[in-house]
């Protein structure tokens, strides 16, 4: 003869199986999000050197949006590298910008005459919060079609960048 479970053990376990079916759920959703291709936020970077460039202007273009500071440690380290994989890119389809946080004109212009940097580079006038920077170097990939490809939360190689590059660029 079975047993038959008492109504108390049976709450229980409705209890335990709802619970799991709601973190289930909640994994599934976070994970969604997490994988969501979201769209850059619009913005307009004035060039140190003049031109204005503007997100919705770009499209058909991958931009790699850099956001970086001259007292900033990784952003030096990584400097060299980001002006060495523009010029491998330069004249196909890949824009660089630098957008310039915290920095006084003159240190800004230092920074780039230093590392011979020829991409445009313009201070951050907002854009930065915009993205939700909140640490640097950070740098965006954004597609042709306006939509973060990628993010990268710290200083990054060459080969990483140029890499990461070309998968958004193969999407």
């Amino acid at each position: 003869m079975a047993a038959v479970s008492n109504p108390r053990d049976r709450r229980y376990r409705l209890v335990i199986a709802v619970a799991l079916v709601v973190s289930g759920l909640s994994l599934a959703w976070a994970l969604l999000q997490a994988h969501q291709v979201q769209s850059a936020p619009d913005f307009t970077l004035n060039s140190f050197d003049g031109p204005v460039y503007r997100l919705r202007d770009l499209r058909g273009q991958v931009v790699v949006l850099n956001f970086w500071a001259s007292w900033c440690t990784p952003c030096r380290a990584e400097a060299a590298g980001f002006q060495q994989v523009w010029r491998d890119l330069d004249g196909q389809g890949v824009l660089f910008l630098g957008a310039d946080q915290a920095d006084s004109l003159d240190k800004a212009q230092a920074f780039i005459r230093e590392f011979g940097i020829t991409y445009p580079n313009g201070p951050d006038i907002g854009i930065g919060r915009a993205f939700g920077v909140q640490s640097l170097p950070m740098t965006f990939i954004i597609d042709r079609d306006g939509l973060i490809g990628d993010t990268i939360f710290t200083g990054v190689e060459p080969g990483e960048l140029r890499a990461r590059i070309d998968a958004v660029v193969r999407r």
